[in-house]
């Protein structure tokens, strides 16, 4: 499997198996390159793979989202979801955390400007990105959460959403549900997805699944 920014993008769909979450990940790490990419900081199985589909398709729809924005962390329920997105302003990069306001610490951050104080949703704006993450870690307590790491940047909204679309146009991994990490740029993207067991109670070790084919800009 060739790298993905700075080299070879896999071919369009192809899929390698491991027993170990160590090499699971040495090998995700191999493949990205220096690709944009999200990965879970604990060992949980990840975040819900269709609710953070449909997350990120409703963000869009309502304007929560645009598509230049980077998502830098994520964690997304069955009707819930928390983000740290960033966005250029007047052409200066700035932190938005986004999140449900019944979600949300009582005590506003003191370090976040507020932006969006609607109904339902709560959004603070920082210019730091380690003092928006520490907040979406507070909401969130990380479990399940995917945090962007060990890259020069985080992916845009616009490719993780585009891959997704992507990822389930055709086969995905037999009971692969949950997203352990994964890795998004313009002509291809990897997908790394837990153990489970399957429907004939056989288990499925980690399953890596790259998408795409070209050459990273």
């Amino acid at each position: 499997m060739s790298p993905g920014a700075g080299g070879l993008a896999p071919e369009r769909r192809a899929s390698e198996e491991f027993t170990e979450r160590a090499d699971a990940l040495a090998f995700f790490l191999k493949a990205a390159g220096d690709a944009p990419r999200l990965l879970t900081v604990d060992d949980s199985a990840g975040c819900p793979l269709h609710n953070a589909l449909a997350a990120l398709q409703w963000t869009g729809v309502t304007g929560l989202f645009q598509t230049a924005d980077r998502l830098h962390a994520a964690w997304f329920a069955a009707e819930t979801g928390v983000a740290v997105i960033e966005r250029v302003v007047d052409g200066e990069p700035v932190y938005r955390f986004v999140g449900p306001r019944i979600e949300a610490p009582l005590k506003a951050p003191v370090d976040g400007t507020p932006v969006v104080d609607e109904e339902y949703v709560l959004a603070y704006e920082f210019t730091e990105r380690w003092n928006a993450i520490a907040h979406f870690l507070v909401t969130t307590q990380g479990r399940g959460a995917l945090l962007a790491l060990f890259a020069p940047r985080a992916p845009e909204i616009d490719h993780v959403r585009r891959w997704l679309l992507e990822l389930f146009q055709g086969p995905v991994p037999e009971g692969a549900d949950h997203l352990h990490a994964a890795w998004f740029a313009t002509t291809a993207a990897g997908f790394l997805f837990p153990p489970t067991t399957l429907a004939d109670r056989r288990p499925r070790g980690w399953t890596y699944l790259g998408l795409g084919s070209g050459r990273e800009d």
